[in-house]
C-alpha cells in the first residue's frame, strides 16, 4: 500500500489531492471530532484528550463546517464512491449529529442511504445519572451522492444469478461488533478502531481501492487500510506528532504482515 499523511487541515490536503490529480477517491472513512463538550474537566476536556484539538466551535459553527468540509468531498470523491461516517455525541447534546446529518442532506449534494449500529466492547458508565443510559453504541452514517443512490460502489459479493438474470448478494446486517479503539496514547486518547475500519472496509470498499481520512488522528483507518490491500490511503491531520506516530504505526504493520 502506498501512503501519504498530511500535516495540515483536511480541506488544504484536498486541495492539494486536486492539483495533484489525486481526486478520484473512492471510499471517505472518518470519525471526525465530535464537539462534544466545553466544560473544563469534563470528559472531552481537550486538554485531557488531545495534543492539538481545534474544535471547540458553537453548534452553528459546527454544522457549517461540516457542510463545507462535505461540499469539498464531492470534488475528490469519484463517481459512485462512498463515505462512511462515524459521528457521536455528547450528553449536553445528543442532538447534534442529526442535525449535523440534515444539514448534510440539505445543503450538499450527500445524503444517507444506510446507518450502521457500532455496538462497541465496552462503554462509559453513568451510575449516578437517573436520566441517561450508558452509551454502548454508535452509529456509522453510510453517505452517497443524490444522484448514485442505487449505483454506489460496495464490495459485496454476488452468491447467485436468477434465471431473469437477475444478481442476488450476501447478506449483510447493519450491526457491527468491534473493539473501541486501538488503545489511547499521550496524544490522543480518543483513537479509532482498526478492527471497526476493516469490517466497514470489508462491505464497502474493493481491495486496492483509493482511502482517505480527513481527521487521520494516530492513522487508525490508514493500518486498516493496509490489512485490507488498499492502493493508496490519504490522511490529514493538524498534530505534526500524530502525523509521525502515524506513520510509525503503519511501517510497523508492513514488518509483521
Amino acid at each position: 500500500m502506498k501512503y501519504k499523511i498530511f500535516n495540515e487541515d483536511c480541506v488544504a490536503t484536498m486541495q492539494r489531492m486536486i492539483r495533484g490529480g489525486y481526486s478520484e477517491v473512492d471510499t471517505i472513512l472518518t470519525s471526525p471530532p465530535y464537539n462534544m463538550t466545553k466544560r473544563k474537566g469534563g470528559y472531552a476536556d481537550k486538554e485531557k484528550r488531545y495534543d492539538i484539538y481545534n474544535d471547540w466551535r458553537t453548534e452553528e459553527e459546527y454544522i457549517q463546517w461540516m457542510v463545507d468540509i462535505f461540499g469539498w468531498f464531492d470534488k475528490v470523491l469519484k463517481p459512485n464512491g462512498n463515505i462512511l461516517f462515524n459521528l457521536s455525541y455528547s450528553i449536553e447534546n445528543p442532538m447534534l449529529p442529526y442535525k449535523v446529518i440534515c444539514h448534510i442532506d440539505k445543503h450538499t449534494p450527500f445524503t444517507v442511504v444506510d446507518t450502521i449500529c457500532w455496538k462497541k466492547s465496552n462503554c462509559v458508565l453513568f451510575p449516578a445519572n437517573k436520566n441517561r443510559i450508558s452509551r454502548l453504541c454508535e452509529f456509522i452514517f453510510v453517505i452517497v451522492r443524490k444522484t448514485e443512490i442505487n449505483s454506489f460502489t460496495t464490495n459485496r459479493k454476488v452468491t447467485k444469478v436468477g434465471t431473469n438474470g437477475q444478481s442476488y448478494y450476501e447478506p449483510v446486517v447493519n450491526f457491527i461488533e468491534a473493539k473501541n479503539n486501538d488503545g489511547v496514547c499521550k496524544l490522543n486518547k480518543a483513537t479509532y478502531s482498526s478492527e471497526l475500519c476493516e469490517q466497514l472496509l470489508n462491505i464497502y470498499t474493493p481491495p486496492n481501492s483509493v482511502v482517505y481520512d480527513p481527521f487521520n488522528g494516530t492513522g487508525t483507518t490508514g493500518v486498516a487500510c493496509k490489512h485490507k490491500g488498499m492502493e493508496w490511503y490519504f490522511g490529514s491531520e493538524l498534530s505534526k506528532k500524530q502525523c509521525d506516530y502515524s506513520i510509525e504505526r503503519i511501517e510497523k504493520e508492513y514488518e509483521e504482515i
